[in-house]
C-alpha cells in the first residue's frame, strides 16, 4: 500500500499564522490527525512530521527544521507528501482553500494530484476552491517525491476562522482529501463516521463585558464558535449570589437580599 507522509505545518515556538482566536499550527495537526485516520481506515501507511505541539527538531532554525521534514520522507520512500497550512491575508474578506506545488512540477502528475485534492477538498467542505498554485516551498523543493501543500483556509477571515475551529469542518476536509487519494491509487474509498467526530474547544481567550458602561474582564471560552461565560463570574458583576442545586441541576442567581432569582438550565 502507498506511504504517505503528513506534515501538519508550524508547531512549537512557531505558531505560523495567527487570527482572532485561532493559531494555525493547531488547526494543521488537528486536520491532519482527521486525515491520518481516515488514510488508515482505507488502508494506506501513514507517516506524521509531528503528532504534537512541538516542532520535527525542536531548537533548531525554521529551514533546518523544514528539510527535517522532507528527509522522513525522503528516507522512508514515500509515495507522496502533504504538508498542510492555513492561509492569510491583510484582506479579511479573502476566503477558500488552495493546493500548491513546486514550480517543475507543472503540467506533471504532482499537478493533477493537486487539483483533485483541491476539487474533493471543496467539495466536502463546501468551500471556495481556490485551485493550484505554484511555489518554491522549501518542503516542496527538498522532497524527492511529488509533494502538495494545503492551503485549507484563511485563518485571517473571521468567517473561516470559525469553521476552522470546528471539529466536524476539520473532519470533512480531512475526508475530502481521503477521497482524492483513494481515487488517485486506485483504493475503494470507505466511509467514516462523522457522528463519532468529538467537539473541539478553541483556545481560552479575554472575553469583554459591559456592565453600566464599564468594560469588564473575565475569561470565556469558544467552543464551536459560540462564546461561553461562567455563570458565577458573571453574578459577581450583578452583584448576585449564587447558588447549586445538584438534584433539579439548577443555578440560582440571587440579587440583593432574597428579592428575587433567576433561573438558568446547568
Amino acid at each position: 500500500m502507498p506511504l504517505l507522509v503528513l506534515d501538519p505545518g508550524h508547531g512549537g515556538r512557531d505558531p505560523g499564522a495567527c487570527g482572532r482566536n485561532l493559531k494555525e499550527k493547531d488547526v494543521t495537526l488537528r486536520v491532519c490527525l482527521f486525515l491520518r485516520d481516515a488514510l488508515e481506515r482505507n488502508g494506506f501507511r501513514v507517516l506524521l512530521t509531528r503528532d504534537k505541539d512541538t516542532e520535527r527538531v525542536p531548537g533548531v532554525a525554521a529551514g533546518v527544521d523544514l528539510k527535517a521534514r522532507a528527509m522522513l520522507a525522503n528516507t522512508n520512500g514515500a509515495d507522496l507528501y502533504i504538508s498542510w497550512h492555513c492561509d492569510a491575508s491583510n484582506k479579511p474578506d479573502v476566503n477558500g482553500a488552495a493546493v500548491w506545488i513546486h514550480p517543475s512540477q507543472q503540467d506533471k502528475p504532482a499537478y493533477h494530484k493537486a487539483e483533485l485534492i483541491a476539487e474533493r477538498l471543496t467539495e466536502s467542505s463546501g468551500q471556495k476552491n481556490r485551485g493550484v498554485y505554484y511555489g518554491d516551498y522549501q518542503v516542496l523543493r527538498d522532497t524527492m517525491m511529488d509533494a502538495v501543500l494545503i492551503e485549507g483556509g484563511f485563518i485571517t477571515n473571521p468567517a473561516e476562522e470559525s469553521l476552522l475551529g470546528s471539529g466536524l469542518f476539520l473532519y470533512k476536509q480531512a475526508e475530502g482529501v481521503a477521497q482524492a487519494l483513494c481515487r488517485i491509487y486506485g483504493i475503494p474509498y470507505v466511509e467514516g463516521d462523522a457522528s463519532a467526530v468529538p467537539k473541539l474547544e478553541r483556545a481560552v481567550e479575554e472575553v469583554k463585558i459591559k456592565v453600566s458602561g464599564l468594560d469588564q474582564e473575565r475569561q470565556g471560552r469558544l467552543i464551536d464558535g459560540k462564546t461561553y461565560v461562567p455563570v458565577r463570574d458573571l453574578a459577581e458583576l450583578f452583584g448576585c449570589a449564587v447558588t447549586w442545586d445538584g438534584q433539579t441541576q439548577t443555578v440560582t442567581l440571587t440579587r440583593g437580599r432574597g428579592t428575587g432569582h433567576e433561573r438558568a438550565g446547568a
